[in-house]
């Protein structure tokens, strides 16, 4: 069923291209349900799905589709997620397509197709008889070709897959990670169809670990090791692992030196004698000046010296700014005890993590800086290939602070290293994307004598 590919050579001998010869021919010969088809097939798929008798079926297949992930989420969160057209679309085509159980005998589709079946054209029934066969599965993106297609690597059975597909490769880099449907498209290839779950490429071995478990289970209870069978039975398994790993996943715990959460801390005082504060601030061996007329509050060891705060003036007004709410009530003291009746407290302001994520100015469109564009990138390429050249050379915490050198060696850990890799080559696809100069990292690959996947 599979065509050549666009730029092949064509297979009519002409000596041209495949997209410059026979291919519009063949692609008209071979189509086999339009764009307006497929539309009008879901949409009257998704009305008979509205039917009364389906009420509890789309309750139960709700509930199992979220998996209790919002029972705790905060109030507007939940709504937030709840309302998105995209998880949205998602549940409906899991619950038409995959949702069954034995109570119910086969899927919405399934009931939809012999009740209405023969009301639909021939191009409706292929489309849903094709995504009525079709699964969930996980995927890596390995190949990006603008506006043309993808090389996906099947996560599960290592198969590789070429799909057709012109707005995902805008959107998708090397080495994501997503789980999709890849059914038999309209004109013969392969095509991608329904919401994909796009996952962080650091989630590939969580998943796979989850994946492994529930199909392990299923294949007991079921007695059967059909893949279509036990995919379709986990499909909701993937937003669950969405949920967990990209809408909801938790703020890594952040913590000070002495072990206390982290939160933006500040202190405010009225300055009631700025002569005693500014002589009692600069003489006091604990306070080091700062470029912008303010003090860093150190803790000095023979060994090092640890900031803890910083304090600055302005008016009428002195503040303590920390980064934990112990260090704010030490430094409190500190300084009440060091200025006295100079000072008033008035109030300590804390702030976490998220709530200054969510006040943070977005990240600024790309400066124009005035250099050459020509020029910026050389300066940035060399930048870059001289920090990852060095980077071989260095411990790294992911690889037990063995350096990419020698965890390349190691067999053990060479599985880690290659999942480095591809996470760096994915953030530079990325960058590219974003218009950033950026350095090709095939040289790492080289390097280190690993082929890349």
């Amino acid at each position: 069923m599979s065509l050549p590919g666009r730029n092949a050579p064509c297979p009519c001998g002409s000596g041209r291209k495949y997209k410059h010869c026979c291919m519009r021919t063949a692609v008209a010969s071979r189509v086999e349900y339009s764009s307006q088809e497929r539309q009008n097939a879901f949409a009257k798929l998704l009305r008979f799905a509205q039917r009364e008798e389906f009420d509890e079926r789309m309750r139960l297949g709700r509930s199992l589709f979220w998996g209790g992930r919002l029972d705790l989420t905060a109030a507007e969160r939940r709504r937030t997620l709840e309302a998105d057209k995209e998880s949205t679309a998602a549940f409906l085509t899991w619950l038409v397509f995959d949702f069954s159980l034995e109570d119910y005998g086969g899927t919405i589709a399934d009931d939809f197709l012999a009740a209405r079946g023969d009301t639909l054209s021939s191009g409706e029934r292929t489309y849903l008889d094709r995504m009525r066969a079709s699964c969930l599965r996980l995927y890596e993106v390995i190949e990006v070709r603008p506006d043309e297609g993808l090389g996906l690597r099947d996560l599960w059975t290592d198969e590789v897959v070429e799909v057709r597909e012109r707005l995902a490769t805008r959107q998708l880099a090397r080495w994501d990670l997503f789980a999709t449907r890849v059914i038999q498209g309209p004109e013969g290839w392969l095509v991608l169809d329904g919401i994909p779950h796009l996952l962080p490429s650091s989630a590939r071995e969580s998943a796979l670990g989850e994946l492994r478990r529930h199909l392990a289970r299923l294949k007991r209870e079921l007695g059967t090791d059909d893949p279509n069978l036990l995919f379709k039975r986990v499909g909701m398994l993937f937003h669950h692992l969405w949920l967990d790993h990209v809408a909801l996943r938790p703020m890594p715990k952040v913590v000070t030196a002495e072990g206390d959460p982290l939160t933006f801390a500040r202190t405010f005082f009225d300055i009631t004698d700025h002569e005693r504060v500014a002589m009692a601030l600069g003489s006091h061996s604990a306070l080091e000046r700062d470029d912008d007329d303010g003090y860093v509050w150190l803790e000095r060891t023979p060994s090092f010296n640890r900031s803890l705060g910083r304090v600055s003036l302005a008016g009428k007004r002195l503040t303590l700014e920390t980064t934990s709410e112990a260090r704010a009530e030490r430094g409190r003291r500190f300084l009440q005890e060091l200025l006295g009746d100079a000072i008033r407290f008035r109030a300590t302001v804390l702030e976490g993590v998220e709530q200054a994520l969510e006040r943070a100015p977005k990240r600024p469109e790309k400066a124009v800086t005035g250099v050459p564009p020509e020029l910026e990138r050389e300066v940035v390429t060399q930048l870059y290939t001289e920090h990852y050249r060095s980077w071989l050379d260095q411990p790294i915490p992911a690889l037990g602070d063995r350096t990419p050198r020698k965890a390349a060696t190691l067999k053990t850990v060479r599985p880690k290293l290659v999942d480095l890799l591809k996470e760096l080559e994915n953030g530079m696809e990325r960058e590219e994307r974003s218009g950033r100069p950026i350095v090709d990292l095939t040289f790492l690959w080289e390097e280190l004598g690993i082929g890349r996947p």
